[in-house]
Order: C-alpha cells, then structure tokens, then sequence
C-alpha cells in the first residue's frame, strides 16, 4: 500500500512539473492533461516561466524533477533520431550537481555494507566530500595498511528513487504510445528499458568495480592511461574504493600550460592513442569521458575515473567502423555505402547509387577542409542523419562512441588547437585491420569458428534425444489463441470503461481549478484533483488493474 502511494505522489509530482513548464508535446497527451496546464497557465510566474523557449521549458523540468530524469536528459542527448538538433544541445546543458549529504549518513553506509565503523577499515577519512553529484560522493581516506584510497559513497534512497522514477518514466512512455501516435517511431517504451538498464548498472558498485578492473587489465602493458586499482575488500554495493590518483583535472590543464612542465602535444596524443585502443584493440570503451573523469598525472599519463558507462564494439561492428573511415580517407563512397549494406545497417533492399550519392554529398563539402579541421565525430554524427533517410535502425553502441569521441575531439582540441585525429587515428586503424583482416586475422578467425562448431556439435545428440523423447510421449502441440471475437468484446469493454474514467477525471480537474481559482486552499481543491489523476491512470490501463 505504501508504495502505491509513493507512486501516485511521484506520478503527481512529475504531472505537475511538466504541466507548470508546458513541456511539448507532452502538454498535448489528453483533455484533462491539457486544462491542468490551462489552469497553472493562469499565474503570472508560470506565464513568464513559458516565455522560455521549449528547449530550456524541458530542460528546467529536468532538473527539477531530480537525478534520475536529468540522467535520462543526458542520455537523450545522444540520440539524434529521437531529439532534434536543438533539443539536443540544450540537453548536453543538464548538470548534477548537488549539495553534499551528511557524513552522519556515510557512516551510516559504511557501517551497514562494511559490517563496522568507519575507523574500523580506514585510519583516516576526510569529512567533506572531495567531489558530490546526484548519484553519490567521494570522500578521501586512508586504509589501515596506509594506502590513500578514494571512497565512492552512494547517495541515502537514490536507488528506490531510481527505480520508482523508471516506473514513471515507463508510464510517461506509455502515454506517449498511446497518445502520440507519430510519436510511436520513436520507439519511447524501448529508449525507456535500455535507459534502465544502463541506469541500473551505474547504482550497482559492484559492476563499476568489474568494469574499472576490466580496463585495468587492458592497460597493463600501456603508457597512455592508467586505471585505479579496485580495493575489493572495501568495495559493496553501494561503496566503491579505489586507488586515490595524484593528478591534475584534464580541464585545468589549459591554465597550467604555460608553465612548460606537461606537453599538450603528448597529452593530446595520449587521448586518441588510448581511445582508439579501447574502441579497435579491445572493442570495450569508457563512454562518459568528460574533463570531470579525466586526469593528467606528472608525465602526462592519463587517468580515467567513474566507469559507470561503459561501450561495447563488436569485432564486426570494428571491422565496418575501420571500412567506412577508410572509405572517407579515400573519398571511396561506394565502399561507405557498401559496408552499410553487409553490415545490415541498412535494408539489403536499399538503392547503394543512391546511398553512395548522399554519402558524397555528405563528405565532399566537409574534406574540402584540411583534415586536421575535420572531427571525426562531428562527420559520423553527419553520416547518421544521413542513413535515418535510408531507414537505418538505431544502434545506440554507435551513437555513444560518436558521442564519445565528439567529447574527446573537444577536449584534445582544447589543450593542443593544431590536433590531427586523422593522423594520429589512421595508423592505429590500419595496423588494427593488418592485424585482423590479413592473414594472421583470418586464421584467428578461423579457429574461433572452428571451437563454435565444436562446442555446437557436441549439444547434436542431446538435442535429437530430447526431442525423440516429446514426441514419443505426444508433447508437441498446438496452441490456439482465444477467438478474435472474445478479444474484440474485451477490447470494447475496456474502451467503455476508459471513456468513463476520462469523464469522471475531466469533470474532477475543471473542479480543482475552479476552487485553485476561487483562491481555496490546497485542503479544498488537492481532494478532487488527486481523484482525477488517479481516474486519469485508470482510464489509460483499465484492464491491467
């Protein structure tokens, strides 16, 4: 019961948030949603607030709305099938950052998840965070064996605040199905499952953990980055340790220059080198690498913190990546066309002439440029808008490494302005395809196969036993769904109750807003206006009560 409440105080928390800024075309959905917005339109604070223009409208009810939906912002971002251009820019604006919450609270998490006090596992521990942001903050500390350490506390609630706002943000996707019919392409109910997952991942510190432990074993052997190491017996759920790195914050960095100690031709190069050895060598990438998760250490190694977004490449999706580059190197748009067609980005159906002419459309104004001028990032992100005309299908691995590597082009452009993506990128990128592509890559390739086969042919006999077995004992049947004309009586009824609740919702918020008018306090009109929106939910999902 408590949580049913929870959830219709958070879902009318959130209703009333997108009516106040009149978020479009969410401020559309239906009738009684559209006079809740009427009705708040009538203040003169709110009228001034819609003033704004409906990129920033959406962004302020964002924040306003807490950490979650400003995660889902920044997310959105990203995704320029669903958002355009300038939705997207203003998105990219969202910040979390929050006050700090009580070191009483991290105590009180320690305690909990380590199985004792503070003193207990550490020596010191600084009261006040080094760094806080919506999801959680970082103290710095020292183990009882004397190393510095960082110590990653989550926020008190976030995650059952976490999970009731991706029930909401479920609900608000379903209303968008249901209501927005052109809106359906947008395919909001499968943006809203992969944004969970994802959000999932990052409130799990142990899957931070395993991700930071990953790259570190991919680093081992190399100079540009290096990865904190993970303490794992002062790591839970909720409590990360790592390594406290000694470094300068990548955005700094431009200020310090001119004291001569740190080249930012090296650091630059350090930044592509280890991106495209992520993306091509290991197919695995840090996808949240903002000047915030960056450091430079005294001999302009790199250090990467907060692995909470993570890419992954598959060696096919590395193969068509290497191929398409090449093909804009070479002004080879046939190629580009090509690999998007093998690689079913595209419908095999798709006319290549065609594919190849907007390709070079796309690419002749832009390598007109010298290439040190040209962004890598900024030419895929071109090349998308281009295949969404083709029909491709969204490939939200794509998306986040164009976004990505758009973040990294910008800070190496930063620190060293005569940055040559191109020519730093394309060596690691020939000797990736030599390595996989030629004759060494075909063997591997092979072998690979060969143990699939393998591994596929010993499950044969099982399988023809097993299924020997069902049908000797006459389990293979065939099952028959209701008749279409039983389905179509439900389908009225609950047509007929959904109709009713809307009625009852309608009458119930013209109501509220009448007393909201007639100068009544909240105990005269929150009655009737809790009943409508609890009408207005029953008439969207009436058989699923």
């Amino acid at each position: 019961m408590l949580g049913h409440y929870r959830s219709f105080r958070r879902l009318t928390t959130i209703l009333l948030i997108l009516a106040h800024y009149d978020v479009e075309p969410l401020s559309t959905l239906s009738f009684p949603f559209r006079l809740l917005t009427w009705i708040m339109g009538l203040h003169p604070a709110v009228r001034r607030v819609r003033r704004l223009s409906a990129q920033v409208r959406l962004r302020k009810a964002m924040e306003e709305m807490g950490p979650t939906f400003i995660k889902f912002g920044q997310a959105l971002s990203t995704r320029t099938e669903i958002l355009p251009d300038d939705f997207s820019v203003e998105m990219k604006k969202l910040q979390d950052d929050v006050p700090p919450f009580p070191f009483a609270q991290v105590e009180e998490i320690i305690q909990k998840d380590l199985g004792g006090p503070v003193e207990q596992f550490f020596r010191t521990f600084a009261i006040n965070p080094v760094a806080s942001a919506s999801m959680a903050q970082v103290h710095r500390a020292t183990t009882l064996a004397g190393r510095e350490v960082a110590v990653k506390v989550m926020r008190p609630n976030v995650i059952a605040l976490v999970e009731l706002d991706i029930r909401m943000l479920t609900t608000l996707a379903e209303l968008v199905d249901t209501y927005l019919p052109e809106w359906r392409r947008m395919r909001a109910k499968q943006v809203v499952a992969e944004f969970a997952a994802s959000i999932r991942n990052e409130i799990n510190f142990q899957i931070e953990a395993s991700r930071a432990q990953k790259f570190r074993e991919n680093f081992r052997e190399d100079r540009e980055m290096r990865v904190p190491a993970v303490i794992w017996a002062l790591s839970t759920r909720r409590v990360l340790t790592m390594e406290w790195i000694e470094g300068v914050p990548i955005d700094e960095l431009v200020h310090r220059s001119a004291d001569g100690k740190i080249d930012p031709v090296t650091i630059s190069r350090n930044i592509v080198t280890s991106f495209f050895k992520q993306v091509f060598r290991d197919g695995y990438f840090h996808a949240d690498q903002h000047p915030g998760n960056i450091f430079v250490l005294a001999d302009g190694t790199l250090a990467i913190l907060d692995f909470g977004i993570v890419g992954r490449v598959s060696r096919q999706d590395r193969m068509v990546l290497a191929k398409i580059l090449q093909g804009f190197l070479q002004r080879d748009y046939r190629l580009v066309a090509e690999m998007h067609v093998v690689a079913g980005y595209v419908p095999h159906d798709t006319n290549v002439d065609a594919f190849e002419e907007a390709c070079q459309m796309l690419a002749e104004p832009i390598f007109g440029q010298p290439l040190k001028d040209i962004s890598i990032g900024n030419l895929l992100a071109e090349l998308f808008k281009v295949t969404e005309q083709f029909n491709m299908a969204v490939q939200p691995h794509l998306l986040l490494l164009q976004k990505t590597m758009l973040v990294l082009e910008g800070v190496g452009r930063e620190i060293n302005p005569d940055l040559n993506m191109w020519e730093l990128s394309g060596p690691l990128i020939r000797d990736w395809m030599t390595e996989n592509l030629g004759p060494k890559g075909r063997l591997l390739e092979a072998g690979a196969q060969a143990k699939k086969l393998y591994s596929a042919a010993t499950l044969v006999p099982d399988i023809i036993v097993n299924g020997l077995e069902r049908l000797s004992q006459d389990q293979f049947q065939l099952r028959i769904h209701p008749s279409s004309l039983e389905e179509l009586e439900r389908a009225v009824s609950r047509g007929l109750r959904s109709q009713t609740w809307a009625i009852v919702g309608g009458t119930l918020f013209l109501g509220s807003g009448l007393l909201l008018l007639g100068g009544q306090s909240a105990w005269w009109y929150m009655p009737p206006l809790t009943g409508a929106v609890l009408s207005y939910l029953f008439s969207i999902k009436p058989g699923e009560r």
